[in-house]
């Protein structure tokens, strides 16, 4: 009896964890499609969610089901991961344009 509470606390705890994701990949999505308006993200997100889709399907059996869940995991794992917002890319920009232009002038006389 315990093997079996032990096998559903640990499904639980997956389960929980993937709630835990989803949500926050919907959160995203809403933050970067209406609020920020940063479609690069939401192009990204869009593109992780495709890909952990077609993990369920590829490979057509050929996989051992260790390797097809690992392949899984893997774009499970990748589901949150995007460029940087463009606030963020754009200070960056803004400081590597004044460093720029700074370095160009020293030189001058």
């Amino acid at each position: 009896m315990n093997l079996e509470l032990e096998r559903y606390a640990g499904e639980l705890a997956e389960l929980r964890e993937k709630v835990d994701v989803y949500e926050q990949l919907l959160h995203r999505i809403q933050m970067n499609a209406e609020v920020v308006m940063d479609h690069e993200v939401v192009g990204d997100l869009i593109t992780n969610i495709c890909r952990w889709s077609y993990s369920h399907r590829c490979g057509n059996g050929e996989n051992s089901e260790a390797e097809q869940d690992a392949i899984v995991r893997r774009a499970f794992d990748h589901l949150l991961i995007t460029r940087e917002p463009w606030r963020v890319r754009n200070k960056k920009l803004k400081e590597q344009n004044e460093k720029d232009s700074t370095s160009n002038t020293a030189g001058t006389v």
